[in-house]
């Protein structure tokens, strides 16, 4: 006699297939990986630097900094994905990227730039830190 009386073939194949749903990632999602920005945003909150996150830099452009110190013209960029293909590598993206940054040279923002490859040093973003601060002089 079987254990599981009344179930067809069918409620069987749909109790596994949810099974196997559950283990896929989900299709059609950009992978999200670590907020790389929060951490450097962070270090600069505990070295007490004041500091803003997606700064606008031109009022006329839709150009953005990752991280900016206004008051001293320093902008900190974050170059992801530049193993993966991502958008700071590919044609449009490059472009793009060094209009903003020839762009910001230009208002007397000095800038500073981050890759993925930093981010894999024990206490980088401390690291990138220190160095705006040296930048701006805190004490």
């Amino acid at each position: 006699m079987s254990r599981f009386t009344g179930w067809t073939m069918k409620d069987v194949e749909r109790l596994n297939s949810n099974k196997d749903e559950s283990n896929e990632k989900p299709k059609n999602k950009k992978y999200v990986g670590p907020d790389y920005v929060g951490m450097i945003s962070c270090a600069l909150t505990i070295l007490k630097i004041d500091h803003e996150r997606e700064y606008k830099f031109l009022h006329d452009r839709r150009f953005r900094f990752d991280l900016a110190i206004p008051a001293h013209r320093i902008a900190i960029e974050f170059e992801g994905g530049i193993f993966t293909r991502g958008r700071h590598t590919r044609g449009k993206g490059y472009a793009n990227d060094v209009k903003k940054y020839n762009l910001a040279v230009m208002h007397g923002w000095k800038l500073y730039r981050v890759t993925c490859e930093d981010a894999k040093k024990i206490n980088w973003e401390f690291k990138v830190a220190v160095e705006i601060k040296q930048l701006t002089h805190y004490r």
